[in-house]
């Protein structure tokens, strides 16, 4: 896998990309902070990322399937890195107002409706489908050690410099990985089938939904277990932080603790080339990270959250990877972009209302009340899965 240059600069791309994301996700929510924002704002400018979304991700699938991925990948990284470079230059003059920051969100929302289905599309495109889940999980594992010091690192640069310097290390990141991309040889294909019309691939698109029963059922419930998920990393986690113990530094700690333990859910899925049943394993591991949240409810010591982050970066980056290499391997790449795009659609279709639903009870029941509703929102959708699952007889 490592002689496949192509493999190696794409891989070389993304982890200067992921440590520019790290500094990046790091510092945001506290950019809304500072500028007198409150836990609705940052719920608002979660949604702002999300919108766009889910109004082009159903036809956006489409186009990832027709358009030549590696200009894609590049062309957008570009567009990225010229808008947090702006955003970096409005924090450095004191310009910076929090509708920029609703701007910004919103336009990378805009641009990952593209970016992510492509991502996921182009990988199989360079490196072998026998190789796939070690792949996903390397990469995953370059994430997951970019997250582990990026924020630490944040912290530190928000403290000795300034919180635009994040903003502009992201930017110059994607700059580079587009570099890295840009080397990237594809081999052009000589028996391209006669491309049919946009609506009639994106009925396609749902009849793979249909055909693999699995895949419709998986992506269903992960659009409500991702309600919880994502409401306790993005809003939950860093006023958790900021209540319990010293904000930003405990905050980069916490996440330094999750991408820990996400470096060792892709080190432990990366020794294995085959899994059975790997489908029951993702709705447990599911379940797994749920149960972690509830302990992480009544956990008020910094030593026992770090260690209770440690095991929900483990859970989450093993049901990724498993969910990941399995759509590769099983669908026909000619409709993984549709696929992936549906799979980003359902996940992302309900989020905006979770963002309002736990912005509103953290400000009205507190940060305890949104852990254990966030729990109990993905342990009863992960045991809906298994349930439903072992009555369809699923054994994926």
């Amino acid at each position: 896998m490592w002689q496949n240059k192509n493999f190696v600069r794409f891989f070389s791309g993304q982890i200067i990309a992921f440590l520019g994301l790290a500094l990046f996700t790091t510092s945001l929510p506290f950019l809304i902070l500072y500028l007198d924002g409150n836990a609705s704002h940052i719920s608002g400018v979660q949604s702002a990322f999300i919108l766009p979304q889910i109004f082009i991700l159903l036809f956006g699938g489409v186009l990832v399937d027709r358009l030549p991925k590696k200009l894609v990948v590049i062309a957008i990284d570009i567009l990225r890195a010229t808008c947090l470079l702006i955003i970096a230059i409005l924090i450095f003059t004191s310009n910076i107002k929090i509708w920029h920051v609703f701007v910004l969100t919103f336009t990378l929302g805009l641009l990952n409706t593209i970016y992510r289905p492509t991502l996921k599309a182009f990988l199989p495109a360079i490196i072998q489908k026998e190789y796939l889940i070690k792949a996903n999980s390397f990469r995953s594992m370059a994430r997951e050690i970019s997250e582990m010091i990026g924020p630490v690192i944040a912290a530190f640069l928000v403290g000795a410099i300034g919180i635009f310097v994040t903003f502009g290390i992201t930017g110059i990141s994607f700059i580079l990985a587009a570099i890295l991309y840009s080397f990237i040889f594809i081999e052009k294909r000589t028996n391209v089938e006669k491309q049919t019309s946009i609506f009639k691939e994106f009925i396609e698109g749902f009849k793979v939904l249909l055909i693999h029963k699995w895949l419709g059922l998986s992506i269903l419930i992960a659009s409500f277990v991702n309600i919880g998920i994502a409401s306790f990393d993005v809003i939950i986690l860093p006023l958790y932080a900021e209540y319990y113990f010293d904000g930003i530094e405990s905050f980069g700690l916490l996440l330094s603790s999750m991408a820990v333990g996400a470096f060792l859910g892709a080190l432990f899925i990366s020794r294995k080339t085959h899994i059975e049943n790997r489908m029951l394993k993702y709705y447990l591991f599911m379940c797994g990270m749920g149960l972690c949240l509830l302990l992480l409810a009544i956990v008020h010591t910094l030593f026992l959250a770090m260690f209770l982050m440690v095991l929900i970066g483990f859970s989450i980056t093993s049901f990724v990877i498993l969910w990941d290499s399995t759509v590769q391997e099983l669908i026909e790449e000619k409709y993984l972009g549709r696929v992936t795009s549906l799979q980003m659609f359902g996940g992302l279709l309900f989020l905006p209302v979770g963002y309002y639903i736990f912005g509103f009870i953290i400000d009205y029941a507190g940060v305890q009340t949104s852990l254990i509703t966030s729990a109990l929102f993905i342990l009863i959708s992960a045991l809906s899965g298994i349930f439903i699952q072992h009555i369809n007889k699923i054994h994926i």
